[in-house]
């Protein structure tokens, strides 16, 4: 079993060893030496953020390498899905669990293993940077990211999608209707159904530490799930996607 997830804006590096290179780190390097390329303005323009921010990644870009010297990409993503995983109270046996099953897409470095070497960046996998011929991220991972993880899964691939919308698109399209399995939490109010950005992430973040510290392998155990008042809902849920809904 695997689970996707999507990165984070913030991004923390701390003082830990990772355990190897991402696998497609040569593209790393090239998509870096594309924005190199960039000036600040252009940068702010094609990532639609501002100027500071453009700068501290100009900055980035400049000085990045890509060796052993990064930080474990579990342990640098800070923001509120990886808080909520709770990683730094992971035992060893955890950490291990989590580096065969969680994957982490990203715009920069394709698919991360949670030991992957990474330094800070900013690249959105919805940012359309022309590369290599192609008019996007999306079209320039293609489907290899999904045959990687295909690769990993072997006969019967089992993929439990917790990313966004947004990082999921990378792979999605390249995956058949059996092997993924899309899980989506709701909040109920007054009889109604919403989704909350804040919420899901929290609870993305909890299912993640729950199927790490609990050595969750399969459906069957997913959707016991019941951690933050979240229960699985069976006459919403489907083949293919998964419901969990907090009444409030």
């Amino acid at each position: 079993m695997k689970i996707i997830l999507s990165p984070t804006k913030q991004m923390k590096p701390v003082d830990r060893e990772p355990l190897q290179l991402p696998h497609f780190i040569k593209d790393s390097e090239i998509l870096c030496e594309r924005l190199k390329q960039l000036h600040v303005d252009e940068l702010r323009t094609l990532m639609k953020i501002n100027e500071k921010i453009a700068m501290e990644n100009v900055q980035r870009y400049r000085s990045m390498t890509f060796s052993l010297t990064g930080s474990p990409a579990l342990y640098t993503y800070n923001g509120l899905q990886f808080k909520h995983m709770r990683v730094e109270e992971f035992s060893q046996e955890d950490v291990a669990y989590a580096q065969d099953c969680i994957r982490i897409l990203s715009g920069m470095y394709g698919v991360l293993r949670p030991m992957d070497a990474i330094q800070p960046y900013r690249l959105e996998m919805q940012t359309r940077l022309p590369i290599e011929g192609y008019s996007d991220l999306y079209a320039y991972w293609g489907d290899r990211l999904a045959h990687f993880l295909l690769q990993e899964e072997g006969e019967k691939p089992c993929i439990i999608n917790l990313a966004s919308k947004e990082y999921a698109r990378a792979v999605s399209p390249y995956l058949s209707e059996g092997s993924t399995y899309t899980v989506t939490f709701l909040i109920e109010k007054a009889g109604k159904l919403k989704t909350e950005s804040t919420q899901v992430k929290m609870a993305r973040g909890a299912m993640v530490n729950w199927i790490i510290t609990q050595r969750i392998s399969s459906i069957e155990e997913l959707i016991a799930f019941h951690a933050d008042g979240y229960v699985f809902h069976e006459e919403l849920s489907s083949a293919t996607e998964l419901v969990f809904v907090k009444r409030k």
